[in-house]
């Protein structure tokens, strides 16, 4: 008679276990499928590091594919012509240093002062089997960050002071462009058809 009173026992603690553990599973599924939690899990998903602070905003004179002449550029004196290859991300007048952030992990395989540019650092990044090589122009050569191997959202220089050997006496501002895979350090391509081999940093995905 015990035995069987404890055999009922066990069941009985056994049933409410189980019980216990399927009613906590349907809450989890339930607030996991909530739409709203849904929602806050895709923005957080969908959030990009950008390249510098107000990156869309501040994009106002030259964007991606723009083709530029001395005549009709927006910056004046103008030096150069041709289709733009990357965006330039406007800072002229803000005396602040500006901090650049690495958008992707990578690694840096170029840092130092380019003509045209002034301080350049151009991180390659690996993207679904695709080499990119990101290029940041314009920055302070002594801000640049002493090492190679780079985590999204690293600071990696600050922008160099408008019209100064720091910017190769161009305005404070930041160009950034997205080579695949292969370096090219032109901000501007003679050919339309040669800007198929740049990424436009406005709508591309690649570091959501």
């Amino acid at each position: 008679m015990k035995r069987i009173l404890l055999i009922g026992l066990v069941i009985i603690s056994l049933t409410f276990v189980l019980l216990f553990f399927l009613e906590n599973k349907q809450q989890n599924t339930v607030v996991e499928n909530n739409p709203v939690n849904q929602i806050k899990k895709s923005e957080k998903e969908k959030k990009k590091t950008y390249p510098i602070a107000e990156f869309e905003q501040r994009i106002t004179k030259k964007k991606f594919g723009d083709y530029i002449t001395s005549a009709t550029s927006l910056v004046q004196p103008e030096r150069f012509s041709g289709w733009h290859t990357g965006v330039d991300v406007e800072y002229d007048g803000n005396n602040e240093e500006i901090p650049v952030l690495a958008v992707c992990d990578g690694e840096i395989v170029l840092a130092k002062w380019v003509s045209g540019y002034g301080g350049t650092i151009v991180l390659k990044c690996q993207i679904e089997n695709n080499d990119y090589y990101i290029i940041y122009g314009h920055l302070d050569t002594d801000s640049f960050i002493g090492k190679t191997e780079i985590t999204k959202g690293e600071k990696l220089a600050v922008l160099g002071n408008g019209f100064s050997q720091e910017t190769d006496f161009e305005r404070k501002h930041l160009h950034f462009g997205i080579h695949k895979n292969s370096l090219d350090l032109r901000g501007y391509v003679q050919n339309e058809s040669e800007l198929g081999e740049w990424v436009d940093p406005l709508t591309t995905e690649l570091f959501n």
